[in-house]
């Protein structure tokens, strides 16, 4: 029987405006990098507080040109948690580099200069930091490590965009960052993303290779300076994301209410479920509300037959994926840290449309645990630190 869905993870609002916005850039004559685009890369720079923005396709897309700015290509050496979404391991093979996979915090699933420091080489080029699910990833010493060894910093914020480090907002502290606009916390009704940097070069490099590699102001489209790509941005989809991200501050205060009472009222009930630690050090992006669990996928069918989707963000983990390690060609061994927590994490709806639905859903879980193990739980109830 299919039980119809009541609270969705994946949010993807759209109303009046936002329609409104869609057909603004219909009749043309410009469709694609024109003035829409222009506008949505100011204000989201402005918004950051960073000097450029470079609106493209895909979150994938802004991250193979940020890659391709920093000259990272074969034999070099690209450092990223093992938890990371594909996106990041496919642009560093694709581009002939090795993805060296570092292990995270079980109370975060960050990771930190304490475990990234020894898997540095003579071959790394950069250090690929994913704010996950939002939560600020401490930047000072992984920056100052940076430094010390000459390395890049890319900042993936597709969870974090509007989460800070110390005042600052995340995307902005290292050499480039970047965001998918795809079902995330700026949606824009379709596929899109946007790389950051505070560096001209970079950014007006990532600019020529969006498009062909032109020249840029070459209006004659005669001169190309490299081989580039077309990863045009689409004036309908960047009108849409304007009003988004003016939205934005709005959306993060519910997002943050929600995570709040979710928190409370898990805790209040003595369930056997962790939220992951917010980091003490930043503002949390709040795309997704994590707690660790046991039993997580009786929970999630549980919840499924009540109406409420959940997701797990991510089953397998991609360093283990077997075209992944036949590509790089070298297995780097268990990160059991990774592992456990794929097996225990569930993403819950939280998004700012849920109103009364947190109440629910804690309820639900509660309900789960009193009626499948009785209500008290012992030690093999409980999810183990590590």
């Amino acid at each position: 029987m299919n039980v119809p869905i009541r609270y969705r993870v994946t949010w993807t609002p759209f109303d009046a405006e936002m329609r409104e916005a869609l057909l603004r850039p219909v009749p043309g004559p410009i469709h694609y990098d024109g003035p829409e685009v222009e506008a949505f890369e100011a204000e989201a720079a402005a918004y950051l507080g960073v000097d450029h923005a470079v609106a493209v396709a895909s979150g994938t897309a802004a991250l193979h040109l940020a890659l391709l700015a920093l000259d990272i290509g074969p034999g070099d050496e690209v450092l990223m948690g093992a938890n990371a979404y594909v996106a990041l391991p496919e642009c560093t093979l694709q581009l002939g580099a090795q993805p060296v996979y570092c292990d995270v915090h079980a109370e975060t699933a960050n990771p930190d200069r304490e475990l990234l420091e020894p898997l540095v080489s003579d071959r790394s080029k950069a250090i690929l930091i994913v704010h996950y699910f939002g939560n600020p990833v401490d930047l000072d010493p992984i920056l100052e490590l940076a430094r010390e060894r000459d390395l890049f910093v890319i900042e993936d914020v597709a969870h974090a965009l509007g989460g800070e480090y110390k005042g600052r907002k995340l995307g902005t502290l290292g050499d480039i960052g970047f965001a998918s606009f795809a079902r995330k916390i700026i949606h824009v009704a379709g596929q899109g993303g946007m790389a950051f940097s505070g560096r001209a070069d970079l950014a007006d490099r990532m600019r020529r290779l969006r498009k062909h590699g032109w020249e840029l102001g070459d209006e004659e489209l005669t001169r190309i300076s490299e081989l580039g790509y077309n990863y045009s941005f689409s004036e309908c989809l960047a009108a849409v994301g304007r009003v988004g991200l003016s939205r934005i501050e709005r959306y993060w205060q519910e997002r943050e209410r929600n995570a709040l009472r979710f928190s409370r009222a898990l805790e209040g009930l003595g369930v056997p479920a962790r939220p992951l630690l917010a980091s003490p050090w930043g503002r949390h992006g709040r795309l997704h509300y994590v707690i660790r669990v046991p039993r997580r996928d009786e929970l999630k069918s549980y919840l499924a037959d009540r109406g409420v989707e959940c997701k797990v963000h991510y089953r397998q983990p991609v360093y283990r994926l077997p075209h992944y390690l036949a590509r790089s060609g070298r297995d780097p061994g268990p990160r059991p840290v990774t592992d456990r927590l794929a097996r225990e994490m569930i993403t819950l709806p939280s998004h700012p449309d849920m109103g009364e639905g947190v109440d629910e859903i804690v309820d639900m879980i509660a309900e789960f645990y009193a009626t499948t193990s009785g209500e008290s739980w012992g030690e093999e109830g409980r999810v183990r630190d590590g």
